[in-house]
């Protein structure tokens, strides 16, 4: 009889999870394309806050928008793209938001990027700007790595 109860309970449990993950906002299809269609009117009509974006930020939007509505073209839901176009959705929609935010057009690059020491991934994202700092801190600690480390034929590396 507890064996019966604890299945029923894990069924239920999974089949809320799934109707719950159904209806995330950010999975939908129809909410990801109102969500644009509101940017759009919003910037023809020049109100806060696009009132003050950038012509090329714009232009950029505008092309981002015009990528997402082609990828998610008669799918309701984003779970039925490919994982490639489900991470492509993600960094339009991400990059779009941060236009917006930012209003000075700074590009989000994004990336999955597993854990150190486990399997399960996470999405990063950074600007540019972090990455070539993130890039310089790695190579200054190589460089500081290789000099602290002295080699020669008699003693081999110390």
């Amino acid at each position: 009889m507890t064996y019966r109860m604890y299945a029923l309970a894990c069924i239920a449990l999974l089949a809320t999870s799934f109707s719950a993950m159904a209806a995330d906002a950010v999975t939908r299809s129809d909410d990801i394309l109102a969500r644009q269609h509101a940017i759009r009117a919003g910037m023809d009509a020049n109100t806060e806050p696009y009132a003050n974006l950038p012509r090329a930020v714009r232009k950029a939007v505008l092309a981002d928008q015009g990528k997402l509505e082609k990828l998610l073209e008669g799918k309701p839901d984003t779970s039925l793209l490919a994982p490639a176009d489900q991470v492509e959705v993600r960094n339009l929609v991400a990059r779009i938001e941060t236009a917006i935010k930012n209003g000075e057009g700074e590009r989000l690059v994004c990336s999955q990027e597993a854990r150190t020491g486990s399997n399960y991934v996470t999405r990063v994202c950074r600007t540019p700007a972090q990455l070539r700092e993130q890039k310089a801190r790695g190579e200054k600690l190589l460089e500081d790595e290789k000099s602290r480390i002295k080699c020669n034929d008699r003693a081999g590396c110390v």
